[in-house]
């Protein structure tokens, strides 16, 4: 199953038809996310797409030198964890589509540890990244969980998830 859908055309539209794809393939992709590429490769200089996660994927706490992110949620609910070096959260940005009376848009300009983690079954962003996308410029936080450790990510998720209950 595709999980990353790419246009390559100049004038580019995302409509329902879209985010039901887009969701149909994330809920069959092993990751549990999917993504449809508004640019046309990972080489260009601006990354935008829509991305879906299911509830229970795991986006690990990571960071880039360099580059710039920024999001709004057009669907469901997520929580945007920021971290310190040693791991413990420093700041919790909860986010949900216009009319919820949540942030909708968050910008991170620079290199601070942090993970996206769903509170919906199902959210869909539209994310904005500065390219070339380079996923050898990706660090992963050491203190998190590998994608490997379905335990470890369960208890880790969980701590946010209850912090975020909490809040």
């Amino acid at each position: 199953m595709t999980t990353s859908f790419f246009t390559n055309q100049d004038v580019v539209e995302i409509g329902p038809e879209h985010l039901d794809a887009v969701k149909k393939a994330a809920a069959a992709s092993p990751l549990r996310r999917a993504r449809w590429c508004l640019h046309g490769s990972h080489r260009d200089s601006v990354q935008e797409m829509i991305i879906a996660f299911c509830g229970d994927t795991y986006n690990r706490p990571h960071r880039h030198e360099g580059k710039s992110e920024s999001f709004h949620v057009v669907e469901g609910r997520l929580l945007v964890a920021l971290f310190g070096d040693d791991g413990s959260v420093v700041r919790r940005i909860y986010l949900g589509p216009p009319g919820t009376g949540c942030n909708f848009v968050y910008r991170l300009s620079c290199p601070a540890w942090h993970a996206v983690v769903p509170l919906s079954d199902m959210t869909l962003i539209h994310e904005t990244a500065a390219g070339p996308f380079d996923p050898g410029l990706t660090e992963f936080a050491p203190w998190s969980p590998d994608v490997a450790d379905p335990e470890g990510i369960h208890r880790f998720l969980g701590r946010l998830r209850d912090g975020a209950a909490a809040a």
